[in-house]
Parts: C-alpha cells; structure tokens; sequence
C-alpha cells in the first residue's frame, strides 16, 4: 500500500508573511511619504499664489502685503515646516513684476531607517515655489 505524505505549509507561509509584510509595510510608508511630499509641494505653490496676488492688487507696499499673505497661508498648512517667503521683485508702480518665494520642508518618515538606508533618507524633502503678477494700478 502506498503510503501518501502530507506536508505542514504553515510553517513556509509564516517564512513568506515574514518577508512580504516589511516590505509592503516600507512601499506604503513610501507612498504616504510621496503624496505628502506633492501635497506640501502643492501648498507652497498655492501660498507662493495668493501672497503674490494679494500683493498686486495692493496700492502700498505690495511687497509688504505680499508677504504677509503668503505667511498666512503656509501657516495653515502645518505639514510644511520652517516655511520661508521671500520676494525676488518687490512691484510698486503700476505695471512693475511682482515676485514670491515661499520654501518650506517636509518631514520624511524615513528618517528612522536611515542607519540601513545610509544617506537615502535622512534630511526632510525642500519644497519651493514660486509666483509672478504684474502689479495693478488704478
């Protein structure tokens, strides 16, 4: 009589669980940390924006309006850390550029792997934008 042998796979499945789930843990990390990286990158954009719209249609100090706006605007984004404005062109007169800057980091979540992943993954993503409006005059 033949004899039929069983295999236990309770023990390769356990193997293959314990290879496969660091691995799809560290590709969500991965996309979580991408869409927050285009999200930041996304808000810096719409600051760089309204800060250098506010300050177009501003009679004085365009600049100063300009600044004060686009700070206002990152603040309520409190995933962006050490935001910074900047104007590259201050408007004034009628018809004269007016240009912001608005930088900003976000924080990387790989920052703990950085002892297997050397130098990958340990600074925060830069993020920066800028916008450009002709100044307004009426």
């Amino acid at each position: 009589m033949k004899r039929k042998i069983l295999f236990d796979h309770r023990g390769i499945e356990t193997i293959e669980a314990a290879i496969t789930f660091p691995i799809a843990i560290l590709f969500m990390l991965a996309t979580v940390n991408l869409g927050l990286v285009v999200f930041g990158q996304q808000t810096v954009q719409s600051a760089a924006r309204y800060g250098a719209r506010m300050g177009s249609v501003a009679q004085q100090c365009p600049a100063c309006w300009a600044v004060t706006n686009a700070e206002s605007a990152i603040k309520e984004a409190p995933m962006v850390q050490d935001p910074q404005v900047t104007i590259l062109a201050p408007g004034g007169s009628a018809g004269s550029i007016l240009e912001v800057r608005v930088s900003g980091q976000i924080p990387n979540f790989f920052g703990g792997l950085a002892a297997i992943f050397p130098g990958l993954y340990s600074t925060p993503f830069n993020v920066s934008a800028q916008a450009t409006f002709r100044q307004e005059g009426w």
